[in-house]
């Protein structure tokens, strides 16, 4: 049997191909010069119906899409929409619980938040208005400080160094005050003297005539603690003025009331030539008087003048219903009694020894005085230099003349460097005495001043010393004429037992330079 011929496969023909891949090719050409004319037309239209840009407007619009703010991405909005969503439900449960009250529901008053507005508003237009006043002063000083000259100082001084030496112990100063425009002398023996002299010519003049209530009203009622008490008791203090100050005469009477002794003006005469002898306040005595009426005679005996190892003076010996007082070697017997004892200090004080006590004792009106010293302040022969005015101070034992320096009464500070000038006599005067002392009183602005008038009283030879002077005015007691007070004189503080009392440090000694 014959073998079956194996079957050949076929083939396209590779020709066949290549013409099926080429109209392929063509039909897509075709299709895309197509599609290009379509959207070259399309762009064409689109053109065309656009306006036409300039340059100026495509800037502006480049700008406008720069500002424009990006969209959010969505995931983002999402979740800030939850959030909110929670916090709405939050503010809502907030709600439901808020308290109603009547102290909570008005949280938020309109009103008031309106008045505050205001007040702020009110308080920054006032702060505002202060800041402009402060600026305009402040741009007002700049103006007058770029006005002002440049301080240009003086030339410096040479000061001599000190040379302390001793002061003499019974000094006789002359002052000399120092100012800016020159010097003024001021020796208080030789201005007083002419003063005094005077007010010795009237001496009898210036003594209590008749003693009025009102300069000593308020001092003794506020003793004797009532207007009414101070009037009562005018009649038996009055004739004492002139002998007792009037503050020790109220406050005796004042204990011998509250000791149940009614006092009379012969009473405290006498009382009060006791306590001259015994040199004891006049209160003190009358308070040992009280005490000894009541049988107590130990503030008596303590007022004993003899100090040990003398023998004493004053001795009590009480004895039943009887006490025998020794003043010096004399006894005096008397019965234990108020009456009798009283008896026996009216008798001592009318001893010659006690009455001779008070005789020579003066206190002075102090109105008549000030009115003698005021026809004195006007005689310019008495106040070359300065301008005397006299006055009367309420807790003070003498008149005060308060001097102040009378225009030209002085040397300038030429004229005291001539050869015979005012400054050279005084400074020549001070050489010859022995106690002489030159007291320079310098105001803080005259040191070339002083310094000047320092060379001349070194040129003469005079012993001399320095100090700063607040101010040219002087004050002055007028001595040897006591008047009455009419203030209470302050008390001294009282001692506690077991403290140990403030040191006392005494003011630097004077000494010559």
């Amino acid at each position: 049997m014959a073998k079956p011929r194996p079957r050949e496969e076929q083939e396209i023909p590779f020709v066949a191909l290549m013409d099926t891949m080429t109209n392929v090719v063509g039909v897509l050409i075709i299709v895309l010069v197509l599609v290009g004319l379509s959207v070259a037309s399309a762009v064409k239209k689109i053109l065309s119906d656009l306006p036409p840009v300039d340059e100026k407007t495509l800037v502006e619009l480049k700008q406008v899409i720069a500002l424009k703010t990006p969209l959010q991405d969505p995931a983002k909005i999402d979740e800030k929409a939850t959030e909110l969503e929670k916090q709405l439900k939050k503010a809502i449960e907030d709600l439901k619980t808020l308290d109603l009250t009547q102290d909570n529901k008005d949280i938020v008053k309109i009103d008031d938040l309106d008045k505050q507005i205001e007040a702020q508003k009110k308080a920054r237009d006032a702060n505002k208005a202060a800041i402009e006043k402060l600026i305009a002063e402040m741009d007002a000083m700049k103006a007058r400080l770029d006005q002002t000259p440049k301080y240009q100082p003086p030339p410096p001084s040479i000061v001599r160094l000190p040379n302390p030496r001793p002061y003499p112990e019974k000094p006789k100063e002359t002052r000399i005050l120092v100012a800016k425009q020159g010097v003024l002398i001021y020796n208080e023996t030789e201005y007083m003297k002419p003063i005094l002299d005077g007010l010795d010519q009237v001496r009898s003049q210036l003594e209590y005539k008749e003693v009025k209530y009102e300069p000593f009203m308020a001092m003794l009622e506020k003793i004797l603690g009532s207007k009414a008490e101070a009037q009562k008791a005018w009649p038996e203090l009055a004739p004492l003025a002139g002998v007792y100050q009037m503050e020790l005469v109220a406050k005796a009477y004042k204990n011998l009331v509250a000791g149940g002794v009614q006092p009379s003006k012969a009473m405290l005469q006498g009382l009060g030539n006791i306590s001259l002898v015994l040199r004891q306040t006049l209160p003190d005595v009358a308070s040992a008087v009280v005490a000894a009426t009541k049988g107590d005679y130990s503030k008596w005996v303590a007022m004993d003048p003899a100090r040990a190892p003398a023998p004493p003076i004053i001795k009590v010996v009480p004895a039943g219903n009887k006490v025998t007082f020794y003043y010096g070697a004399a006894p005096e017997e008397v019965r234990a009694t108020p009456r009798d004892v009283l008896g026996y200090f009216k008798t001592l004080a009318d001893k010659d020894a006690f009455k001779a006590a008070s005789k020579n004792v003066v206190i002075y009106d102090a109105f008549r005085v000030v009115e003698v010293l005021k026809k004195a302040a006007s005689s310019q022969i008495i106040t070359k230099a300065f301008t005397m005015t006299p006055s009367i101070r309420p807790g003070a034992i003498y008149t005060q003349l308060a001097l102040t320096p009378r225009s030209g009464g002085g040397e300038s500070a030429d004229q005291m460097k001539q050869p015979n000038s005012g400054l050279v006599r005084a400074l020549r005067n001070i050489k010859e005495d022995p106690d002489g002392v030159a007291l320079f009183q310098i105001m803080p602005d005259a040191i070339p001043t002083y310094l000047d008038a320092r060379t001349i009283a070194d040129e003469v030879g005079v012993p001399a010393t320095w100090e700063f002077l607040r101010d040219l005015n002087i004050n002055v007691n007028v001595t040897g004429y006591v008047v009455q007070r009419f203030t209470e004189t302050p008390q001294a503080r009282p001692v506690v037992p077991g403290t140990v009392p403030a040191a006392v440090i005494a003011p630097p000694k004077k000494t010559l330079d």
